[in-house]
C-alpha cells in the first residue's frame, strides 16, 4: 500500500515538473509579439514638472495633430503622479490631474494615436523605497481603476529610470507587484517593464521579468553622455564641443542595439527604447547624424523606439517659432 502511494506521488511530481517544462519550453520557442508602437514620441517638460506649464511647455491638441501628420503612431505621457497625491494612505490622487491627462489621452486616441502613461520623476522612491513603495503601489491601484476599460490604445509604464537604492532585484520585485495589481483590471493590456540602473542598457541586461504576452522592456539610449547632455545644465557633462560620427562611435553604438535584441531573444518579449536623445544646445548638425544614425539602428532590428522629446530641451520643434527642426524631423521620419 505505502508502496503504492509512493508511486502515485512521485509519478504526480513528475507530471507537474513536465508540465511546468513545457510550459516554459512553448514560451522560449513562442513568437515575440509585435510591439504595438513603432515611432513615438515623448511629450517631455509637461506633466513630467511639479505643475504642467513650469517648464515651458504645455501639451496643445494641434501638436499631436503635427504629430500624426508626420507620421508618429504613438506618444508618451511622462506623469509625476507624486506630486499630486497625498503623503499618506489612502494616498488619493488629485482629481484635477487625472482630468488632464483624459483630456490629453482622448486628444490622442480620437486622433489615432497610442498613449503610453508612466510614473515619472518619483525621486523619493529612489531614496526611499522601504517608505514609497506602499504609495507607488497605491498610485497604480488608482490608475489601473481610473482607467478600467480604455481602449486598448492606452498602454501603461511602470516605473521611469529607477537608480540609487531601486536595485535591479528590487526594481523587479516591484514590477512583478505592479504588473500583478494592474492585470487584475487590465489582463490584455500592453505594459512596459521600467528597468533599473537610470533606464539603461545594464539595467535591462540584468532584469528578470516573468514571461507574459502583453508586455514590453523598455531601455533609455543617450550613449555617450559627454556628448548627448553636453552643455545641459542638470547634467555633468559641462563641455560643448564633444563631437560624435567616428566608425567606432557608430560601431559601439550598433553593439548596443545587438544587446538590446539579444535580450529580446532571450525573453521572448519586445523590447522598446523609450527614450533617445541629444540636448538642444549641440549643434543641430550634431545632433541630427546620432539620431539619425541610432533610429535607422532601432528600425534595422525591429525595435520600437520614442524620441526625447517634442519641444523641451531635447526638442524637435520651436514652440515659440511653431515649426520643426528640419534636420531632427528629417533625422527620425526621412
Amino acid at each position: 500500500m505505502l508502496r503504492t502511494l509512493f508511486i502515485a506521488l512521485i509519478s504526480t511530481l513528475a507530471a507537474c515538473g513536465q508540465t511546468e517544462l513545457e510550459r516554459t519550453s512553448a514560451e522560449m520557442l513562442s513568437p515575440i509579439a509585435e510591439p504595438p508602437i513603432a515611432r513615438c514620441m515623448n511629450m517631455g517638460s509637461a506633466l513630467e514638472a511639479p505643475v504642467e506649464g513650469e517648464w515651458g511647455y504645455t501639451v496643445r491638441y494641434k501638436d499631436l495633430e503635427r504629430l500624426k501628420s508626420a507620421g508618429f503612431d504613438s506618444i508618451r505621457l511622462p506623469v509625476k503622479w507624486s506630486a499630486h497625491a497625498l503623503e499618506t494612505a489612502p494616498y488619493t490622487i488629485d482629481p484635477n490631474l487625472f482630468d488632464r491627462v483624459d483630456e490629453i489621452y482622448g486628444w490622442a486616441d480620437a486622433l489615432g494615436l497610442k498613449t503610453i502613461v508612466n510614473v515619472h520623476h518619483y525621486n523619493e522612491l529612489n531614496e526611499a523605497p522601504d517608505q514609497h513603495e506602499p504609495r507607488v503601489e497605491a498610485i497604480w491601484d488608482q490608475l489601473a481603476t481610473h482607467f478600467a476599460g480604455a481602449p486598448p490604445s492606452l498602454i501603461f509604464e511602470t516605473i521611469n529610470e529607477p537608480h540609487t537604492n531601486m536595485s535591479v532585484a528590487r526594481t523587479d520585485a516591484l514590477n512583478e507587484r505592479l504588473l500583478s495589481r494592474i492585470r487584475q483590471n487590465h489582463p490584455d493590456r500592453w505594459v512596459i517593464w521600467g528597468t533599473a540602473e537610470w533606464g539603461g542598457l545594464d539595467g535591462l541586461e540584468a532584469a528578470t521579468p516573468d514571461y507574459d504576452p502583453r508586455l514590453m522592456l523598455t531601455y533609455h539610449e543617450y550613449a555617450p553622455y559627454k556628448f548627448t547632455h553636453q552643455g545641459a545644465p542638470w547634467g555633468n557633462a559641462p563641455r560643448t564641443d564633444v563631437r560624435w560620427g567616428t566608425r567606432r562611435d557608430v560601431s559601439r553604438m550598433l553593439q548596443s542595439l545587438d544587446k538590446a535584441v539579444a535580450v529580446q531573444t532571450r525573453t521572448r518579449m519586445p523590447v522598446f527604447v523609450g527614450e533617445f536623445g541629444v540636448y538642444q544646445g549641440v549643434p543641430v548638425e550634431h545632433r541630427a547624424r546620432w539620431v539619425r544614425t541610432l533610429r535607422e539602428g532601432m528600425e534595422e532590428r525591429g525595435l520600437a523606439w520614442c524620441h526625447w522629446d517634442f519641444a523641451g530641451s531635447l526638442n524637435v520643434y520651436d514652440v515659440d517659432k511653431e515649426a520643426w527642426l528640419p534636420e531632427m524631423k528629417s533625422a527620425l521620419l526621412d
